[in-house]
């Protein structure tokens, strides 16, 4: 059976077409290719056969028939968009050019992350990182709707089949209280010491604390008492400043920690906070996102 269409007719049979039509020449056509002049020839001879007619008048004097010239005008205009595009995907590949979009949790975004960034951005200048700020479900559906490359925040479980996590961190967690509590000038409390207190919590959807909420029930018989609902961590100190309650949150937070308050460590149980990287399970990072990854790999390294 004979070939259809463009599989009849190859990439480089268009560029000797196109050559020709530049330079109006055989010899300056072999020369812009780097090819030899019975090279060209044979290419156009082998185009003319699958196409069924002449596309080069030839004489002292070349010229292209109106189906070479069609032909040629085609392969100018869709040779340009193909260079174009492997230049493109060459580059990225080089780390010459791209963007990687993160969807970052709101304890992770203003804490871990900007470090990571700085580097990143001194590392590969030519790269854009962009950060939005997620809870853990708009972390999970922005990387699933392709929105983010990828997501960086709690553990999210086993939520969705369609994710692929990697542990980067595991944070140990702290209490934080006014300067003025009673439990304020401990170092460190054991697990029984938080029952009863009113806890602000921080983005309450999060897998993480489901699973320390049953550690301190197990191994400390505390069931913690939520007095507020809460999604970003300015909101959380601003609660624990004005005597609204207390936060349970990874003691890494502490960087943004306002005046009069304080981190006091929990001890029996020790409970962490595990920070991973999340991505599509079945889908490539760009180029971009790799570097990315490995940057933060480097960084949070468990």
């Amino acid at each position: 059976m004979a070939k259809q269409g463009l599989e009849a007719v190859s990439l480089q049979q268009l560029r000797a077409l196109a050559a020709i039509a530049e330079t109006g020449s055989f010899t300056l056509a072999a020369e812009a290719l780097q090819l030899t002049q019975p090279a060209i020839s044979h290419l156009v001879r082998r185009m003319e056969e699958e196409l069924g007619q002449a596309l080069v008048v030839r004489g002292r004097r070349i010229r292209l028939t109106d189906a070479g010239q069609m032909m040629a005008d085609t392969s100018l205009r869709a040779l340009r968009l193909i260079d174009e595009s492997v230049g493109v995907c060459r580059s990225q590949s080089q780390l010459s050019e791209g963007r990687v979009v993160l969807a970052v949790g709101h304890l992770t975004a203003g804490t871990l992350m900007p470090p990571v960034l700085g580097r990143f951005s001194q590392a590969h200048p030519q790269l854009t990182a962009t950060l939005l700020d997620s809870t853990a479900e708009q972390m999970m559906s922005r990387v699933l709707s392709r929105e983010a490359d990828l997501g960086f925040g709690s553990d999210i479980g086993q939520k969705h089949s369609g994710l692929a996590t990697e542990p980067l961190l595991r944070a140990a967690m702290a209490l934080f209280i006014r300067d003025d509590h009673p439990l304020a000038r401990h170092a460190e409390v054991e697990g029984r010491a938080l029952d009863g207190l009113p806890f602000i919590h921080v983005n309450p959807d999060a897998n993480v604390w489901r699973a320390i909420s049953r550690q301190l029930a197990s191994t400390a018989n505390v069931y913690p008492v939520v007095a507020h609902h809460v999604s970003m961590l300015s909101t959380a100190f601003g609660l624990v400043q004005a005597g609204a309650g207390v936060a349970l949150l990874p003691q890494y937070v502490d960087v943004l920690m306002p005046a009069r308050l304080r981190a006091v460590r929990i001890v029996r149980p020790v409970l962490e906070f595990p920070v991973v990287a999340i991505r599509l399970a079945k889908h490539p990072l760009s180029p971009a996102a790799m570097a990315f990854l490995a940057m933060a790999r480097q960084h949070m390294k468990i």
